[in-house]
């Protein structure tokens, strides 16, 4: 059985756009489905739960942008025996980018409703709680750019002229000049003790895209059992202004400040309590994260 959880308010491409070509789809295709639309945060969550619950061998369908790829995730049970499908109609659709998921809704559903390929995917979770991530997590700087994303009419704006995906652009070249970097000590799954005297974020990677767009970390996959971390620290502002174009297109590896790290497991502390963000959505503000892998992995359309 396809389950569709719809979210009304993504708007890049228009929800109910995106559903009419969905459901031509399956009529023609005489495919049985369910469908259910999203009204308040977290709603998704509880959906998926109920779900997977009651159908452990569900194909649950994402159709939305990343906060409700990671509203859904939050939800899952059975993560090792339920399908995954995404038809993306967010700003950022980070997820679609780094799963190599196709942009065209037309391209996308077809692959939903006749799937070819998957990936068996990997899930991060922040350790002790229900709170999962697909793309990637992070403290700090890239944190409290998405923050600002969520409240911003920035976004609202973007979004009604087709430039979603600059939002977090935006917001960071802004944010570069007003966020104040802390001491930072990451302790990794492999004794590893790192010490950061100015750092700006760390940001935790299951994929190779966050914010729109950004190749934070080239070499992350999202099935390799590994973490991907980017850690910007003890460098000027001047600096950070000057990477993030670069970041577009993966070319800010090399530069100095950088620290890259790969891992299952981190525990990540701050002087000073930091904004968290989960798939670009807010994660509260804290002085810890624990991050790791959850033991199952998630079977995901990818064409």
């Amino acid at each position: 059985m396809y389950y569709f959880i719809l979210n009304p308010s993504s708007q890049s491409k228009g929800a109910g756009n995106t559903w009419s070509i969905i459901i031509k789809e399956l009529r023609k295709r005489n495919i049985a489905y369910k469908v259910y639309s999203t009204h308040y945060k977290g709603h998704a969550t509880d959906i998926a739960r109920q779900i997977t619950r009651h159908d452990p061998h569900a194909v649950i369908v994402a159709v939305g942008g990343d906060g409700t790829i990671h509203d859904i995730l939050c939800g899952l049970c059975n993560i090792n025996t339920i399908t995954f499908g995404v038809i993306p109609s967010g700003s950022g659709n980070d997820f679609a980018r780094g799963m190599n998921i196709s942009m065209s809704t037309e391209d996308a559903v077809r692959a939903v409703l006749a799937p070819r390929r998957y990936v068996q995917m990997d899930v991060g979770t922040i350790k002790d709680t229900n709170f999962r991530f697909g793309v990637s997590c992070g403290i700090g700087y890239d944190a409290s750019v998405c923050h600002e994303a969520l409240e911003s009419p920035i976004k609202d704006f973007l979004n009604r002229i087709g430039l979603g995906q600059l939002t977090y652009s935006v917001i960071a070249l802004k944010q570069i000049f007003m966020y104040p970097p802390c001491a930072m000590t990451i302790d990794l799954d492999d004794g590893r003790h790192l010490q950061y005297k100015k750092a700006y974020c760390a940001a935790v990677m299951n994929q190779p895209y966050e914010g729109g767009g950004l190749k934070m970390v080239p070499s992350a996959r999202s099935s390799d059992g590994y973490l991907d971390v980017m850690v910007v620290a003890d460098v000027s502002r001047f600096k950070i202004f000057t990477m993030l174009p670069t970041a577009f297109w993966g070319m800010h590896t090399h530069l100095k400040g950088l620290d890259f790290l790969h891992c299952r497991e981190l525990h990540i502390h701050t002087k000073r309590k930091c904004p968290i963000h989960l798939d670009g959505e807010s994660g509260g503000i804290s002085n810890e994260l624990h991050v790791a892998l959850v033991p199952e992995r998630l079977r995901v359309i990818i064409g």
